[in-house]
């Protein structure tokens, strides 16, 4: 009797020593937010090598830009048209939910007030003219500017450059009419009908709205004013690129063909 009575006291000694073992802290190696990789003392809290999610109570203002790139990754970076849905603003899910495009302003879809960028042309080269009478124009990413969506308009531009589709507009050219508010319009119900659950479509719309309706093929580069020639990007990143083709065409021609050089 006494020698089970040992063995029972035994027991819980042993899986509480256990129990410790498997609770100590591993010391100088935790987990970073959103990469589930042992992060090192080595490691810095503005490394823009990695994405980080903002948390409460930490600085994360290097990490801003970093995270514009990460939410840009998954759009489109071809131009066209959105998909055809129809123009209803609810919607009903096979298991009776009802999904909504929220109004603007509501706590579901608060408003976006872009925090335009300046000085995008300083110590920028002015505009040259190549041998072939052609002029060449620079665009520089600024240091606020969403890295995913510049390079899809710089590299965009560029190859309708270089495929010599690029003028500077003449008086008939497009202009910018009702079409950008119909993409917008447009783009609202196909996220509403191509989304799983309401918290979806609350992000898609709230990234939407912080977007600019943008001519991929830039009107004052002879662009056509059709939702095929259409996307939405960065609404400051847009601003300032914009702003950058504007100010080196003043020293340009009128119907000069236009080449980009993307200066790194």
């Amino acid at each position: 009797m006494r020698r089970l009575l040992r063995q029972a006291l035994l027991v819980p000694i042993v899986f509480g020593l256990l129990g410790l073992h498997a609770r100590r802290p591993r010391t100088n190696v935790d987990v970073d937010v959103d990469t589930s990789r042992p992060r090192t003392d080595s490691d810095s809290d503005t490394d823009t090598r990695r994405v980080r999610s903002p948390l409460s109570g930490r600085s994360h203002a290097g990490d801003s830009a970093e995270t514009r790139t990460r939410i840009t990754e998954a759009r489109p970076k071809q131009p066209g048209a959105p998909e055809a849905h129809p123009h209803r603003r609810k919607r009903k899910m096979e298991d009776g939910t009802v999904l909504e495009i929220p109004k603007k302003g509501s706590p579901e879809r608060p408003k976006h007030e872009p925090d335009y960028t300046s000085g995008f042309t300083k110590d920028l080269d002015p505009p040259t003219q190549n041998e072939d009478g052609s002029w060449t124009i620079n665009l520089r990413k600024h240091e606020d500017w969403d890295q995913a969506d510049f390079d899809a308009k710089a590299n965009h531009l560029q190859q309708l450059g270089e495929d010599g589709q690029l003028t500077k507009k003449t008086g008939d050219g497009d202009t910018r009419g009702s079409t950008v508010d119909q993409w917008r319009r447009d783009k609202e119900y196909e996220i509403l009908h191509t989304s799983e659950n309401q918290a979806e479509v609350n992000r898609r719309l709230q990234e939407l709205d912080q977007q600019q309706i943008d001519h991929a093929h830039e009107l004052q580069l002879g662009g056509r004013d059709q939702q095929a020639n259409m996307w939405g990007i960065d609404s400051v990143t847009n601003h300032g690129m914009g702003g950058q083709i504007n100010s080196q065409l003043l020293q340009v021609p009128p119907g000069a063909q236009v080449r980009i050089n993307i200066v790194q």
